[in-house]
C-alpha cells in the first residue's frame, strides 16, 4: 500500500484541469492506497481558488462547488496532518537547510512528520508536488515524490502501486 501525500500544488490539479490532471485522477482511481494533506493545505487550496474567483476567472458558484468538492474528498478521502507547535519547530530547520517559503516548509515538515510515523510499519510517504523547489528538498530529507506534471510521472507511480 502506498501513502501519498499531497501538496497543494499538486491537489488543486483533482479539482482544475490542467497540466499533470491526469496523473492525479489515476492516484484519485487507486484502490487500497492512503491519501494526506496536512490542514495548511486547506487554506492553501481554498486561498488558490477565491484568488481565482476574486480576479473573475471563477464564480462565486462555481467556488462554492469546487470548495465543497474538496472538502467533501477530505472528510471522506484524506488524513489530515495537523499544523501545531510540534510541526513548526520541525519546519524552522527546514528554512534554514533548503531556502524554502514557509508554506512550504510545513508541507516539508508535514511530509517528514508522516514518515517518521510510517516508520513503524515499514512504509514510507510518496509527495505528489508540482512545486520543483520542494520536491528537490524532499527527495534531499529521504521523500520519494512524484511531480504530475512531468513526463514520467505515470512510470513512477507505477513503480509505487505494484
Amino acid at each position: 500500500m502506498a501513502n501519498f501525500y499531497f501538496d497543494t500544488s499538486a491537489i488543486v490539479k483533482r479539482y482544475r484541469k490542467e497540466v499533470g490532471s491526469g496523473v492525479l485522477d489515476k492516484i484519485f482511481e487507486l484502490k487500497g492506497h492512503a491519501f494526506t494533506i496536512s490542514f495548511w493545505c486547506i487554506l492553501e487550496f481554498t486561498v488558490v481558488f477565491s484568488t481565482r474567483m476574486r480576479r473573475g476567472a471563477l464564480s462565486r458558484k462555481a467556488f462554492n462547488a469546487v470548495v465543497s468538492h474538496f472538502l467533501k474528498d477530505v472528510l471522506e478521502r484524506f488524513a489530515i496532518i495537523s499544523v501545531n507547535d510540534e510541526l513548526i519547530a520541525l519546519a524552522t530547520p527546514l528554512a534554514v537547510r533548503h531556502a524554502l517559503p514557509s508554506a512550504d516548509c510545513l508541507q516539508l515538515a508535514s511530509a517528514i512528520s508522516l514518515k517518521k510515523a510510517l516508520e513503524p510499519i515499514k512504509e514510507e510517504p510518496i509527495l505528489i508536488c508540482s512545486d520543483k523547489d520542494l520536491c528537490k528538498a524532499a527527495e534531499r530529507e529521504g521523500i520519494k515524490c512524484i511531480d504530475p506534471e512531468e513526463e514520467d510521472a505515470l512510470e513512477k507511480l507505477s513503480k509505487f502501486t505494484v
